[in-house]
């Protein structure tokens, strides 16, 4: 006879979290600005109003915190609409503040919108773009007098503002024709949708051009229509063609069109250009399989680009982060991979010598700000601690390196406009939220804005993580993982696991900041959740991260393995029962766990995920596989397709039917081969949704169904 045994949880002293909690709103108040808009002159930032004030922009100076109201309800009257305010664009000099209306998402980050121009001094309001309803990539010129954007026919424009007068500067747009905007790939593997920079004297603009007809599309099908309508997209799918650029120069009032003189002789990307000053213009050429790149520099009229700096990696990719920046002087500041880790270089503005100016095992992030007076770079990288991002200061010369943000945790920085002050937010996994004002030379506390109460989480009976080392099996390396208890943690009994991963090269999992509330949930549930970096993942050298190379899967399947007996050994684990979740990127780590790893793991969610890199983007995919032509067996270990015959568990896969992204193809294309081989698979697509699978609805059934999946299957 089988005796089952039910274990159930109960809170000892505290509240337990609700699915209500989880998937509606949340009982815990963290510290919050809401949604700011830095000045870029001055040290104050500006935000909108809620509720009844919904219709008013405020302006808050720093120190000081002195709050003024520059818009309210009667300002926005235009032409007998009292307009709505979707988002705001403040102007360089903060003349003036852009009013987005009836703002429309078109990918990730790019958007459609009505744009108004609000005079401060003034209390004047005016329509940009001559009543088109919808504008693009809309930006003020350094002096504020003009303002470029793009319109539907794919054109650049300009409009001048003391005059009233908008000028038409390109004419090559069509449907497959872009200028000043990029398209879908350029936009979510490398440069955002900004197509275009003005010159430092706001008399020109440099612009990329690019053609996209040679791309092929992919339709998605919108069945919320009477009549199903097809939204298409140029895709380039691993192998197949990219879209092709070039970079013109036009004066910022008409005419004078010239283009650079770029040599085409094999395929490359051009992701990033900066002017260096009012008659150079630099940009990066990058070969197709993102081994190299070079930083070239052109004279905006004429003349052939020259190499100033190269940088390569033979065994894995080059990352186009856009560090690059360029002193008065001509010198150069970017990020290196050179040393073996993510440092800051400096060289001579014509790239003879070049020098390091920050060193060691450890990574640099990001360079906030150049103090060219006082020769001093200020960045955040991870010296500390692989699992946090700090802020620091470093002179020239690479002496008197400054930790800024001495609180253990991680911190997300923001810069006020004059460079005097810094915003800081941070948070542990021992401590939550908190915002302070920070003086930027010294890093003291000016104002402490805003904290987090731990006793409401404490109230809750959180489960605070643990920071976990353990050895790879094959006792190569020792990696990095985090644990989260269950709650009423008993350390006599073993318990069901579930994997939070993502695992996609160059990236990170493990990082020392406060928990999220799907994983308490999960903990107050009875389960143990785990999540850990593998090799391939960042954070930690070139070395480390360049073993993800040519084959995502490899080290992705084997050290998490390494964490799960891990956790079997020091007692924690029940091995029949353990689990996987994530999305994206984390979709196809959950599928590779029931996949490949299929005889550990006995259940998994999968939202959006990509089952096979060949229906996946040429740059993202090329820049970690390399040419499908060149590494057939490495993707075919990658893709979850080829392992289906190892799975044991059950698989829920949930995705957007108008995935841009991920197409939903992955997800048919597993099912498909998962009931041909008889496993027992799960999938539920969401009508009209995109990669996000947002909106209330939807987002509550999702994750009803992940909690319902485990407590079913674990």
């Amino acid at each position: 006879m089988m005796s089952i045994i039910v274990i159930l949880f109960y809170p000892l002293l505290g509240e337990w979290l609700k699915y209500e909690d989880v998937v509606g709103k949340s009982p815990f108040k963290f510290a919050s600005l809401g949604k700011i808009k830095l000045s870029p002159n001055e040290d104050a930032f500006f935000f909108r109003g809620d509720d009844e004030n919904y219709r008013s922009v405020y302006k808050v100076t720093l120190p000081s915190f002195d709050t003024l109201r520059i818009i309210s309800d009667a300002d926005l009257l235009h032409e007998s609409d009292t307009l709505d305010i979707d988002d705001i664009i403040i102007s360089n000099l903060g003349n003036y503040i852009l009013i987005i209306n009836k703002k429309k998402r078109i990918w990730r980050h790019s958007y459609l919108g009505s744009f108004y121009l609000f005079d401060i001094h003034r209390k004047k309001i005016t329509s940009i773009g001559k009543k088109d309803l919808y504008l693009r990539n809309v930006k003020f010129s350094p002096n504020d007098k003009l303002i470029a954007y793009i319109k539907i026919d794919n054109n650049l424009y300009t409009y001048d503002i003391e005059k009233n007068v908008e000028r038409k500067l390109t004419n090559s747009g069509s449907k497959t024709i872009i200028n000043g905007h990029f398209g879908w790939l350029y936009e979510e593997e490398f440069s955002g949708y900004d197509g275009y920079r003005w010159s430092p004297d706001s008399e020109f603009i440099a612009y990329w051009e690019e053609d996209e007809s040679m791309v092929e599309e992919f339709n998605l099908n919108d069945e919320l229509k009477l009549y199903p309508k097809l939204k298409k997209i140029k895709y380039p799918k691993v192998g197949g063609s990219n879209p092709k650029l070039r970079i013109g120069v036009v004066r910022a009032k008409g005419g004078g069109r010239r283009w650079l003189n770029i040599k085409y002789d094999k395929e490359y990307y051009l992701p990033w250009m900066k002017w260096v000053d009012d008659q150079k213009i630099a940009f990066l050429k990058i070969d197709r399989i993102q081994k190299k790149w070079e930083l070239m520099v052109s004279d905006k009229g004429k003349g052939t680009p020259f190499s100033i700096i190269t940088e390569n990696d033979k065994a894995g990719w080059v990352d186009n982060d856009g560090q690059i920046y360029f002193l008065n002087d001509g010198r150069v500041i970017w990020i290196s991979e050179k040393t073996g880790f993510k440092h800051i270089r400096m060289a001579k503005h014509s790239g003879s010598r070049e020098w390091p100016i920050t060193n060691g095992e450890w990574e640099v992030k990001e360079i906030k700000y150049i103090d060219e007076n006082n020769e001093l770079v200020y960045f955040t990288a991870n010296k500390e601690s692989t699992f946090e991002s700090r802020f620091y200061s470093v002179r020239f010369d690479g002496t008197d390196i400054k930790l800024l943000t001495t609180e253990s945790g991680d911190h997300l920085i923001k810069l006020s406009g004059t460079r005097k002050y810094f915003i800081d937010t941070f948070s542990s996994m021992k401590k939550p939220k908190t915002i302070i004002l920070k003086e930027l030379k010294s890093g003291e506390t000016i104002t402490i804005i805003d904290t987090t109460e731990i006793k409401q989480f404490l109230d809750y009976e959180w489960s605070f993580p643990k920071l976990i080392k353990f050895n790879s099996l094959d006792n190569q390396v020792t990696l990095d993982g985090f644990v989260i208890l269950p709650s009423n943690y008993n350390p006599k009994k073993r318990y069901p696991v579930i994997m939070h991963g993502y695992g996609m090269p160059g990236t990170q999992i493990v990082w020392n900041r406060w928990s999220n509330i799907i994983h308490q949930y999960f903990a107050q549930k009875g389960f143990l959740v785990f999540s850990m970096d593998t090799r391939g993942m960042g954070g930690r050298g070139e070395k480390f991260k360049n073993l993800g190379y040519g084959n995502m899967a490899k080290y992705l399947a084997r050290d998490q393995l390494a964490g799960l007996e891990y956790l079997i050994e020091e007692g924690y684990a029940d091995r029949n029962r353990i689990g996987a979740w994530g999305a994206s990127g984390g979709g196809y780590f959950t599928c590779l766990m029931l996949t490949k790893n299929g005889s550990h793991f006995k259940a998994g969610v999968a939202i959006s995920p990509v089952t096979d890199f060949r229906l996946y983007d040429t740059a993202y995919t090329e820049r970690y596989m390399g040419f499908l032509e060149d590494n057939k067996d490495g993707y075919d270990s990658t893709s979850t397709l080829k392992w289906i015959d190892r799975m044991n568990g059950s698989l829920l896969l949930l995705h957007g039917s108008m995935d841009d992204n991920v197409h939903s193809q992955n997800t048919f294309m597993f099912v498909k081969d998962a009931l041909e081989a008889n496993k027992d698979v799960e999938w539920y697509i969401y009508p009209g949704k995109n990669h996000g699978i947002y909106g209330d609805g939807y987002r509550k059934h999702l994750y009803k169904k992940i909690f319902e999946f485990f407590e079913q299957n674990l």
